[in-house]
């Protein structure tokens, strides 16, 4: 969209919200005109004021001291914080020629006491008691203090009134024809519940975004509105509609501390919204957190402290909350960052609001229906600015994420998810794609790193990208992979490992440009008085049908440069048909970690029975994997290549999980008692976190540790025999049970088990299989279940294939057994049906 066509629908959507908002402040305008003012010719308006500074003053007192009144315009009298007692005498006159009926509106909902008194018969006579300190009167006279005034053609009447507060003691006063003050109400009623309904959606949306985003801003800023809701409520009576009474009445008299709760929600959704929360160390953030937390202490001992002092003590607090927030706001705008314009902007109308509100209950503004209600107008504008702010700073942020997400955090280059996003892109345009990949690798770059500054080593980095570029662009057609970027051909597979789109897959051609960038090595460098020959090695995979993700054909690349330094050269491209070993083994490396993270494996149970009762008392979990190209990989070629990838940890995981998972469907079904044994690698013990992993996950499951066994095979390969020892003794702490696996296969068996808290032994099917044919293999097994209960563990034995085994092994008091006689390993489907089956034999046997 051009920019011209991006204002005009800016134009046409802001026009009509415009003009409602004309046509709204036109209404408010003509509303705030009701009331009759001292200059009407209708009416004749009299006001004089007195105050009790004693606040001892009796009826009787004031009627003798009316002379001592001072005559002021209506609403132009001053008053003070304080337990202080105010008169007002007005003196009313209808100068028309019928009767009418007036209401005098007392716009203070929170003054405590409102006394009206009426000259009757020649003497004052109470005649209504308003105020919040009474809760008796009807709702409307409690969010709108007014009474009634009828008045016969050119009668005259005169009322005193008195009021007294420990709040803000200003009651701004005004006088309505019957009809003007029900429509005055009718619009105060509806500026209060479009308010109400505003900060509802509003809490709505960002509680939204909150579940959405987890972060705490949201949850700040509805905390934020909500107080304001609160303090709004209280402070113009419409809080009466919203809650008890005995609530409103609590806020009523705790006000002040409802000012403190906002100072905090103000700050801390500040810092947050302008992440000074993420900077804990600047001292901007630490004054924040000072003030903030004083805030909440103080919204407490306000509670037990006179309104009108914790008032003083708020105001002059206020300053340090502008101070600060300013402070935060003008950093930001001098770091440049763009979505601080919205919510600086946002505080223009709640600053105008703020700051009318206090000079009007203080009597320093004049009172009309826009300075009564600016800072609720003022709320409303800064909940909508804001909600454009939120707006933007969560694109903001997501777009940071993106970018986080798809480039280097040191040099800034696009990484391989802008590669693969490229790489897609070009195989969605055509049905045959043609073009490769080159991956050119820096020698040696760990070697160079401890050499260079950081500025150093990124300018040469950047200048050898460059030169690179230059020199692939003389004779092929690089793709764009970040055209954001300066460097927009390149992505970073990974430090010192940078990757090029070529719109060609001509083998031939691509490797006379290897060929002559090759020839040209080594590229110097200088960075002070250090002087850099740097060599670096290419490789290229063009895009085929057998080729085609981004993963393979970098993983390809990076192949051919390892063939290439095998054969002594600097360059290569992939060939399909060398190493199809290596091939195997690279595609296996690369797949199990997808699969992994797929969920894509399969986990089968073999049972394992108590050779005494024959019952089932568990089972072993064995991993199992189909490849989509090679078929069933076998466990042993599988594991080992997720030991030499350094993934093993992540498989081991997954396993444990998926076991957790089924041994919960086992209990639903009723199977309890059932123990799942799970291999463990010496290399999973030995990794840090990982049985805090095993922790998290049975508690996330609800599941006990000592429904589990941990089998490990012996092994000589632990370097660190303390640590593996210590996090053995853990596992043993926590409740697994510790088995060691395939005993009899490695090497110093009796020591390994001596040395480590096992509880059971598995005897290797290596021994049981020709155990019947066997002496020495017989020999074997009953010396070893002998050792065994000496060392006072349990025996199971693995691969038994026919009754006369599983008869011999219970002759000899091995306590369990496992293998195909009794069932081969099956998918967890099939292996709860085997169950149900055994269940109903063993139910007849």
């Amino acid at each position: 969209m051009s920019k011209y066509n991006k204002w005009m629908l800016v134009l046409f959507i802001l026009f009509p919200i415009l003009l409602f908002l004309f046509g709204i402040g036109n209404s408010f305008t003509d509303i705030s005109k009701l009331a009759l003012s001292e200059d009407d010719i209708s009416i004749d308006i009299r006001h004089k004021f007195y105050t009790d500074k004693t606040n001892q003053l009796s009826l009787n007192d004031v009627v003798d001291k009316l002379n001592d009144f001072d005559e002021l315009p209506l609403n132009k009298a001053k008053v003070s914080f304080g337990e202080i007692g105010f008169w007002y005498q007005i003196d009313i006159k209808n100068v028309l020629n019928q009767s009418r009926e007036l209401i005098v509106f007392l716009d203070n909902p929170m003054i405590d006491i409102i006394n009206v008194h009426q000259l009757k018969e020649g003497e004052y006579k109470l005649v209504r008691s308003l105020g919040d300190s009474n809760l008796d009167n009807i709702i409307l006279d409690i969010a709108l203090p007014n009474f009634n005034v009828e008045l016969d053609a050119g009668q005259q009447t005169s009322f005193l009134i008195y009021t007294t507060t420990t709040g803000a003691a200003n009651v701004p006063i005004s006088i309505y024809d019957s009809e003007n003050f029900y429509r005055y109400k009718d619009a105060v009623y509806l500026l209060w519940g479009a308010f109400i309904g505003i900060v509802a959606v509003m809490s709505v949306y960002n509680l939204i975004l909150f579940i959405g985003t987890r972060e705490k801003l949201y949850v700040l800023y509805i905390g934020y509105i909500a107080i304001f809701l609160i303090e709004l409520a209280t402070v113009h009576g419409y809080g009466v509609y919203i809650m008890s009474l005995p609530l409103f009445d609590f806020f009523s008299k705790n006000i002040i501390s409802m000012n403190y709760l906002l100072g905090y929600f103000t700050l801390m959704f500040a810092s947050h919204y302008l992440k000074f929360n993420e900077e804990p160390e600047r001292k901007v953030t630490r004054y924040v957190n000072y003030l903030s937390y004083s805030y909440l202490v103080l919204s407490v001992i306000s509670i037990f402290v006179v309104e009108y002092i914790a008032a003083q003590i708020f105001f002059s607090l206020q300053i340090l909350l502008y101070g600060l927030a300013v402070t935060m706001m003008y950093t930001r705008l001098k770091e440049g960052v763009k979505w601080a314009n919205f919510y600086i902007f946002s505080w223009l109308p709640l600053l105008v609001g703020t700051a009318v509100g206090p000079l009007l209950l203080t009597g320093n503004l004049e009172y009309s229906f826009w300075s009564r209600h600016a800072l609720l107008l003022g709320v409303v504008f800064e909940i909508t600015f804001m909600a454009m702010a939120l707006a933007h700073r969560l694109r903001t942020s997501e777009n940071d994420r993106l970018y986080q997400a798809s480039h280097d955090h040191l040099f800034g280059f696009a990484n391989s998810n802008s590669l693969e996003v490229a790489v897609k892109g070009l195989t969605e345009k055509s049905n045959e794609p043609s073009f490769s990949i080159m991956i050119v690798s820096i020698s040696k770059y760990e070697s160079i790193v401890p050499y260079l500054p950081k500025e150093s080593l990124k300018s040469i980095v950047y200048q050898f990208v460059s030169d690179v570029e230059t020199e692939l662009s003389n004779e092929l057609l690089l793709i764009d992979i970040d055209k954001d970027s300066q460097y927009m051909k390149m992505a970073m597979i990974r430090e010192g490992v940078f990757a090029f789109l070529v719109s060609s897959n001509d083998e031939h051609l691509l490797n006379n440009v290897m060929s002559q960038f090759a020839a040209q090595q080594p590229i110097t460098y200088n960075s002070g008085e250090l002087s850099l020959n740097i060599k670096c090695l290419i490789g290229a995979s063009t895009y085929t049908s057998r080729i085609n993700n981004t993963n393979e054909l970098v993983n390809k690349a990076q192949q051919a440069i390892e063939l290439a330094i095998e054969n002594g050269n600097l360059h290569g491209i992939y060939n399909d048909h060398v190493n199809n070993n290596d091939q195997r083994k690279v595609m296996l490396a690369s797949d199990l970690q997808t699969a992994i993270e797929a969920g894509s494996l399969q986990l089968y149970h073999q049972p394992q029975t108590s050779t005494s009762t024959g019952m089932v008392v568990g089972s072993e979990v064995l991993l199992r994997w189909s490849h989509p190209n090679y078929g069933f990989i076998p466990p042993d070629e599988f594991v080992r290549i997720a030991e030499d990838t350094g993934i093993i940890n992540k498989l081991s995981e997954w396993v444990f999980n998926k076991s957790c998972e089924h041994l919960v469907e086992l209990m639903k079904l009723g199977i309890d008692n059932h123990i799942v044994s799970v291999n463990m690698s010496v290399h999973d013990v030995m990794h840090n976190g990982f049985i805090s992993y095993l922790i998290r996950t049975i508690e996330r499951y609800q599941l006990r540790a000592d429904m589990f066994v941990l089998e490990l095979t012996e092994t000589v390969s632990v370097t660190d025999t303390k640590k593996f020892t210590r996090n053995m003794l853990e596992l043993k702490d926590i409740g697994f049970c510790l088995a060691i696996d395939d005993f009899g296969t490695g090497y110093s068996s009796l020591t390994y088990v001596s040395k480590h808290p096992f509880d059971k032994l598995k005897i290797d099917r290596e021994f049981i299989k020709n155990l019947d044919q066997s002496d020495k293999d017989f020999t074997i097994v009953s010396a070893t279940i002998k050792m065994a209960k000496s060392l006072g563990l349990e025996v199971v034995a693995e691969g038994v294939e026919d009754q006369k085994t599983l008869t011999l092994l219970k002759s000899l008091n091995c306590e369990w057994a496992q293998g195909y006689h009794i069932s081969k390993p099956l998918p967890f489907e099939a292996y709860v049906e085997w169950l149900d089956e055994e269940s109903i034999k063993n139910s007849f046997s």
